[in-house]
Formats: structure tokens, C-alpha cells, sequence
């Protein structure tokens, strides 16, 4: 970047929720933008695939919506947290800022139509194309090195990059092992599984929670008459039984007497995706003068709260404002930026934190149930304190 010279462009890896949506975002504001992401769309992700009601607005912003709403995906009303021996607490959609109702749609379908959307308003789309590399000159990144599908080597300049791929934080790793001369350790706590069933006995317009020994899952219908289960499992429990999901549900997710209820019937119409879980939290938010982190590349919340997606487009949303205003003052971004994602997001980061102990925890889950059950404002509260501000300019 040019001493004196506006940045205008904007690399960005990554084109789930948060990579495409800040594309859109920064495109309409003027900015050149190249999204680069190593599948080729649609594509499944391993994904509760909640999408709460606080994203239409988002949807709107993104002009979506009525995409959305059309893709046949389920409008859920209520969340019901089950404990071991099924009792259970619920939890209303419309307690949420908009008071709507959220929609469980796959990720297929939602992050296709986003990519869609991003190369409709002028975004440059690059699918199949993984960041392999980098190039630095006085400690800013200047290209990024992309190897496609046939193997071959193209480097991508830019005046700002951002890493918005995912838990896997693929920029930012490559960064920090270049800095630390060694690959970045990842944690080995936990273990995602996600599949697309049928024949199950999931309430329509219910997301169901389930906590269990060593973890927890939720299952919610979507679109087809399917339903998608996804749970977190300790890695250990896995290991022992030799990475079999099937299994693994059957003798762990299943001792939950309603997840039994529900799944015992069910069939696999996918195969079963699986992914290692780092751990959770806050991230490095800016790994170079002019690299930023979004989505879970900036910082994992726990899935049971069901604001995932919704950080993906809060977060994409903060830094597109911010880089709209202090672009050329690389220092003043990242500091804006890592100050109006604390305000943002600190507090429901430390309450999940919290309220993680009873999800793994069923004699937990069971206290907090029976504590949270007569008490719907108590409820209420915890339900509000897991997300944010309806408002999209909110800081």
C-alpha cells in the first residue's frame, strides 16, 4: 500500500456467512473486493444451522430475505433444552430483540445464496482457491498466494485482508506460524458431529437441546422434510470408540431420554461431517496491520446459545463500517475494531462461558433447569444475555 493512498481493495478468505456478507457490505461501499473459498458452493458444513430471528434484518441489509424465506427452510418459534431425564425448559423466539421467528435452514442453501448474492453486486468470487501463503513488506501482508483446484500457484494483492475462514482461521494460522516459526498447536477437547436425518420426532417449528454425559446436541427440522442433528462430544469418548458417529449417538446423545423420544427411528440421509473444536472464545482480531478476523475466525461462541450465525453478520457488519471509515489509518482500524468488538460481544462471551459448564455437565443441566423452569424472567434474562442489540449501527 502506497504511503498517501486510500486503500481500496479488500481480500477476503472465506465465503461462509460472515466472508460473503462483509463482501457485500464492502462492495456497495465502494470497495474492490476478491473473496477466495476452498469449496466449491453449495456445499455442506458441519452447522447447528439455527439461524436466529435478530439475521433477517441482516437478511435485509444483504438483500436476501425473501430468498431466504423462499428455500423452504422451517421457521422455529421456541428452543426446549432438555436435561438427561427430560426435563425441560423453553425458551420463545420471541423473547429475542426482533420477536420474531428464526429459521433452520442448511447451510447448502443459506451460504450458496449469500455467495450468490456477493457476485450479483460486483464481488469477484474465487471457489475452489485455498491461501496457502503470503507476502509481507514492513510488516503488512501485500498478496496472498492461492493454489486452485489444478494445483496451480496465482498471488492475490490487496490493501486490507481478512481471515473469515472459520474455526480453522486458515490467514491467521499461516501468520502466526510465520512469526513463531512453528504450525500454531490446536486444542483437542472436543469433537463436532453433524448429519441430515429423516423419520425423526422433532416438534415442527422446535429446536430441541439435549444434554448428555461428555456433551451436548441439538436437532432442529429444515428444509425437505429433514431434520439436522449436530452434537459436541468430548474427544476422548470419540476416541473410544474409534470415531464412529453412528455409535456414538446411539450409546451417548441417545441416553438422553428425549433425544431416545425423538431419534431412536431416525435415518441417515447424509453422511456425517466431523471436526475437531479447538476451544472457545476471543481470538486474535487483527494478526497484522492490515489483517482482521471475522466470524469464528475472531471468536467461537458456544453452539447451544444459537448466536453463532448471528456474530458471523454482527461482526461482518462492525468491520465493514469500520473499514468504510478508517481505511486509510490502518492503526485507528484495528483499534476501533477491537474496541466495538469487546462492547459487542465480551459480555455474551463470558456468560457462555459460563453457562457451558451445565451444558457438559448433566447434573448441571439438571440444577439449572429446575432453577430456570418456574422462573420464566430469570430465563428471559439468561435467554437476552447469549446475543445482542436488534440494532444493525449499534456499537
Amino acid at each position: 500500500m502506497h504511503v498517501g493512498k486510500r486503500p481500496t481493495s479488500v481480500l477476503i478468505a472465506g465465503g461462509g456467512p460472515a466472508g460473503s456478507s462483509l463482501a457485500i457490505r464492502l462492495v456497495t461501499r465502494g470497495f474492490d473486493v476478491t473473496l477466495v473459498e476452498r469449496e466449491k458452493f453449495p456445499r455442506h458444513k458441519l452447522c447447528g444451522e439455527f439461524i436466529s430471528p435478530e439475521c433477517l434484518l441482516h437478511f435485509v441489509e444483504l438483500g436476501v430475505r425473501e430468498q431466504m424465506l423462499a428455500s423452504g427452510g422451517e421457521r422455529i418459534t421456541k428452543t426446549v433444552f432438555y436435561d438427561a431425564a427430560g426435563r425441560s425448559i423453553a425458551v420463545p423466539c420471541k423473547w429475542f430483540a426482533t420477536g420474531g421467528a428464526a429459521l433452520s435452514l442448511s447451510r447448502a442453501e443459506m451460504d450458496h445464496k449469500l455467495l450468490e448474492r456477493a457476485r450479483e453486486v460486483g464481488v469477484d468470487v474465487r471457489e475452489e482457491a485455498s491461501v496457502v501463503g503470503f507476502g509481507e513488506e514492513n510488516g503488512r501482508v501485500t498478496d496472498v498466494r492461492v493454489r486452485g483446484g489444478d494445483n496451480s500457484d496465482q498471488k492475490l494483492s490487496a490493501d486490507i485482508f481478512v481471515d473469515a475462514t472459520g474455526r480453522a482461521s486458515v490467514l491467521a494460522r499461516l501468520l502466526e506460524k510465520r512469526s513463531k516459526g512453528k504450525t500454531p498447536k490446536k486444542g483437542k477437547g472436543l469433537v463436532g458431529f453433524k448429519a441430515h436425518l429423516k423419520n425423526t420426532n422433532v416438534e415442527p417449528g422446535c429446536c430441541e437441546i439435549y444434554s448428555f454425559h461428555g456433551g451436548y446436541g441439538g436437532l432442529s427440522p429444515i428444509e425437505n422434510g429433514s431434520a439436522n442433528l449436530c452434537f459436541l462430544v468430548r474427544s476422548e469418548i470419540v476416541r473410544d470408540m474409534n470415531g464412529d458417529a453412528d455409535g456414538i449417538m446411539g450409546s451417548v446423545v441417545l441416553k438422553n431420554t428425549r433425544a431416545f423420544a425423538t431419534l431412536s427411528q431416525a435415518e441417515r440421509v447424509s453422511d456425517w461431517l466431523a471436526v475437531s473444536v479447538d476451544g472457545f472464545g476471543l481470538k486474535n482480531l487483527d494478526p497484522a496491520v492490515n489483517v482482521f478476523t471475522i466470524g469464528d475466525s475472531a471468536a467461537f461462541i458456544d453452539p447451544f446459545t444459537g448466536s453463532g450465525m448471528l456474530m458471523a453478520f454482527e461482526s461482518s457488519e462492525l468491520l465493514a463500517r469500520i473499514i468504510s471509515t478508517y481505511s486509510s489509518e490502518l492503526k485507528t482500524l484495528a483499534m476501533e475494531y477491537r474496541l466495538s468488538f469487546e462492547r459487542r460481544f465480551a459480555t455474551r462471551l463470558r456468560i457462555c462461558s459460563m453457562l457451558r459448564r451445565a451444558a457438559f455437565s448433566p447434573a448441571a443441566a439438571k440444577v439449572m433447569i429446575l432453577l430456570l423452569k418456574t422462573n420464566s424472567v430469570a430465563r428471559q434474562l439468561v435467554a437476552r444475555s447469549t446475543r445482542g442489540r436488534a440494532s444493525l449501527d449499534a456499537g
